[in-house]
């Protein structure tokens, strides 16, 4: 740093050469560093073993999955569309801008006390949603990808916290979900792959014998609040496969 509290240019690139040669003289990076990468051909599902952990049904297809992504940051087309949003609002976790920066990181840019710097140093990670709380916000209706659906898979995921999903949309007795204008029986939900998020169909019918889903052209998913209790629902992803 200059005495004047701005940065220098050369200082700075001097600092991160700096910290990169302190980096190979430790001897475990620099070997990671060094090692050659291996070269695999490309491997198809056929290549595969059978899966040891994951349900063969989801993990032996030849696609990822389908999905619908709130938070930031995000990258790509999604899978399953909004087709009726009505009076649902789009919500983003609005974070300071040393939100999960390193405290050296923090520490050298305080110094600096450049809002520019500030800007360019914030981490894009945050939390996001689609989110009601009352009927008066209408119905939410996604549009599912029907023509990639080879499983009959939906997984919808809540906003904010690891153990949300089966208070949000499980046991929510307030909160109506409907696959083509019928409505999903909650008895044959669960909570999977993790508590934030609650599978809402295991399989089509034709890969499940207790599933009354079969597969369609065309599959639209909706979430509807019934009454005016205060409940939040907040969906950050919503996945089909």
């Amino acid at each position: 740093l200059s005495t004047d509290g701005e940065y220098d240019e050369t200082e700075l690139m001097n600092f991160i050469e700096t910290e990169n040669k302190s980096l190979l003289h430790d001897a475990s990076s620099k070997q990671r560093l060094l090692e050659p990468k291996l070269s695999l051909p490309p491997q198809t599902v056929k290549d595969m073993p059978k899966p040891l952990f994951c349900n063969p049904l989801y993990c032996s297809i030849p696609h990822p999955p389908s999905c619908i992504n709130y938070e930031k940051p995000t990258y790509g087309v999604p899978g399953p569309t909004v087709q009726t949003q009505n009076e649902w609002k789009i919500w983003k976790q609005n974070n300071n801008w040393a939100y999960e920066v390193g405290k050296k990181d923090i520490a050298l840019f305080k110094r600096w006390n450049d809002e520019e710097w500030y800007q360019k140093c914030t981490h894009l990670d945050a939390c996001g949603g689609i989110t009601a709380s009352d009927s008066s916000q209408g119905e939410l209706v996604f549009e599912l990808p029907a023509s990639k659906m080879t499983t009959g898979l939906i997984i919808v995921c809540g906003c904010c916290g690891k153990k949300v999903g089966e208070d949000m949309f499980l046991n929510n007795e307030n909160l109506e979900i409907k696959l083509n204008g019928k409505v999903l029986n909650k008895s044959k939900m669960d909570v999977y792959p993790n508590r934030k998020c609650v599978r809402l169909v295991k399989a089509f019918k034709e890969f499940d014998e207790d599933s009354d889903i079969s597969k369609e052209d065309e599959f639209l998913l909706s979430f509807n609040i019934l009454d005016d209790n205060g409940q939040e629902v907040k969906i950050s992803h919503l996945i089909a496969l």
